[in-house]
């Protein structure tokens, strides 16, 4: 269920990224002596290493906050609950303080939190900015 709902959007976001990449780079590398693989090594997937790095947070996020199929399927099964359900049914139980709550719901962002400052020099833009006269 996972693929079918992320990969077109993956495909979309890194397709219409990798058409941003000017073509007059990848020829510069080409008459440089690189070969094919090696231009798209070299030069194209470092250029494109922010959409890269902003998609697969995107599809980390998508998984980590799954809730829907997870209550589908996984609603008998609590040794495979994700943290979301399992932070509605504490919430769902008889009283359950608010504070227990908001800290249960911070402590579910901090994985993504963390990983976005880890990644953050890789999310930057403009690495193009200068590559081309004109």
């Amino acid at each position: 269920v996972y693929v079918s709902q992320i990969v077109a959007v993956s495909i979309y976001m890194l397709r219409n990224y990798f058409d941003t990449i000017p073509v007059s780079l990848e020829e510069a590398a080409a008459i440089d002596g690189c070969s094919r693989l090696g231009v798209m090594r070299r030069v194209s997937l470092p250029l494109a290493m922010p959409a890269i790095m902003s998609n697969a947070l995107f599809v980390f996020m998508i998984a980590w906050n799954e809730f829907l199929f997870a209550l589908l399927f996984l609603i008998e099964k609590r040794d495979r609950w994700t943290v979301s359900l399992g932070l509605s049914q504490l919430a769902g139980s008889i009283e359950i303080p608010t504070t227990v709550l908001m800290a249960g719901s911070v402590i579910i962002t901090l994985p993504i939190i963390i990983i976005f400052f880890a990644t953050e020099r890789l999310l930057t833009e403009g690495l193009t900015a200068g590559a081309e006269k004109g």
